[in-house]
């Protein structure tokens, strides 16, 4: 039986209940739509060697890049972008406009994560009472998303999450995503053995951020040694 109450985290998940009548405003907070507490100064760099400075922050509900203009919140748009930096984070071009941050990087591999948002269904579960119904937030509420606001009342019980998925991305630019160790060796399949004792013996969660920054730090350690 699902058993919510207000916001709550699952490892990197950030999870909120709406019920039917509610506002979504009233129950998603800034901390939960927004990677940082306000929008702060950041970079933009384009493809043409351009750069533009403003205010930035990271809509994670909805997947979107926004600034600051007139006090107006507007979506930044990734046609041209090659990459964000805000607070010395740094933020690259994704599918539908999403951006994913840089973790750890070397020469050859790039660990990134992109946090997204969707909306599951109360009335819609599976096996053992779990959700069976995903959609994007925006199928909702635009969330704040260029320019618009919370003001949507939802006519169903719905889950409003947050979660993190983690990619490895080679020299080629293909990201591939991370969900176990046999997903992890595919960029490293020379120390698959090596790879797979370490997450054994570490206990390594592939939802937890230092343990695939340790996963990462190690597998490059190995690849070097082997040069």
């Amino acid at each position: 039986m699902l058993s919510l109450s207000g916001l709550m985290f699952a490892q990197d998940r950030q999870i909120v209940e709406v019920t039917s009548g509610e506002e979504l405003g009233s129950k998603v907070s800034t901390n939960m739509q927004y990677l940082f507490p306000e929008f702060t100064d950041g970079q933009v760099f384009f493809l043409k060697s351009a750069e533009s400075n403003g205010k930035l922050n990271y809509n994670m509900l909805v997947g979107e890049m926004q600034f600051l203009l007139n006090e107006e919140v507007l979506a930044l748009e990734t046609k041209n972008v090659a990459a964000v930096s805000i607070n010395d984070r740094v933020f690259y071009p994704y599918k539908g406009g999403q951006f994913s941050e840089e973790l750890l990087s070397t020469e050859k591999y790039k660990l990134r994560v992109i946090r997204k948002g969707s909306v599951v269904s109360f009335a819609k579960k599976g096996a053992y009472g779990t959700s069976s119904s995903t959609s994007s937030i925006t199928s909702y509420s635009s969330v704040n998303g260029s320019g618009h606001t919370y003001n949507l009342s939802v006519s169903e019980d719905v889950l409003i999450s947050v979660k993190n998925l983690y990619y490895l991305v080679g020299a080629n630019g293909k990201y591939t995503q991370i969900t176990n160790a046999k997903t992890f060796t595919k960029q490293f399949p020379a120390l698959r053995t090596q790879i797979e004792a370490y997450v054994k013996e570490q206990k390594i969660r592939f939802d937890r951020e230092d343990d695939l920054k340790r996963l990462f730090a190690y597998c490059n350690e190995l690849d070097y040694r082997r040069l």
